[in-house]
């Protein structure tokens, strides 16, 4: 592999990450049950990633309980997912304000070196940090990724359900 295929798994992974966020959405819009569902996506748009995280699970908390049944499992597991979610979302935007260079290792294998810096107020200084990412290493975060879209979609088709009900004959 070369350099060019890692950059191409960088950009898989954003992708694939922006779908996962509209996946998100639409499970807001459906948990707050909106007549008019541009009302969702309006109040949405100001959320950043995290905020719409924080907000679906708790309107998935409160969705299941105004419905008859045990759901503590489902609240238990969608809670978990968030924060799984919320850990990849540190790790796109990790991703995304990074500075890339093509780098090779002492074994001739292509990758990128992957260099960010953060400044931290607290301490007055700049934080720099620096990662070595071979295409095995970014094809794992893509694996995460796809594994908790996954997920994610198992509950919105769960919230699917809930609200409409297949009734058996």
């Amino acid at each position: 592999m070369n350099s060019s295929d890692s950059y191409h798994l960088l950009g898989k992974f954003i992708v694939t990450f922006q779908q996962l966020e509209d996946c998100v959405k639409e499970i807001i819009v459906m948990l707050v049950q909106a007549k008019d569902e541009e009302m969702a996506h309006i109040l949405m748009n100001e959320l950043d990633n995290l905020a719409r995280l924080k907000t679906a699970d708790v309107l998935f908390r409160r969705f299941t309980s105004v419905r008859v049944g045990d759901f503590k499992e489902e609240n238990t597991g969608f809670h978990k997912l968030v924060v799984w979610l919320q850990r990849l979302g540190e790790r796109r935007n990790e991703i995304v304000h990074s500075n890339y260079y093509d780098w090779t290792t002492d074994v001739g294998e292509s990758g990128l070196l992957r260099k960010n810096s953060k400044l931290r107020g607290s301490k007055g200084e700049r934080e720099q940090s620096e990662e070595e990412l071979l295409p095995e290493h970014l094809w794992k975060d893509l694996a995460d990724l796809n594994n908790a879209y996954g997920q994610l979609e198992l509950y919105r088709l769960k919230i699917i359900e809930w609200l409409s009900p297949v009734e058996t004959a």
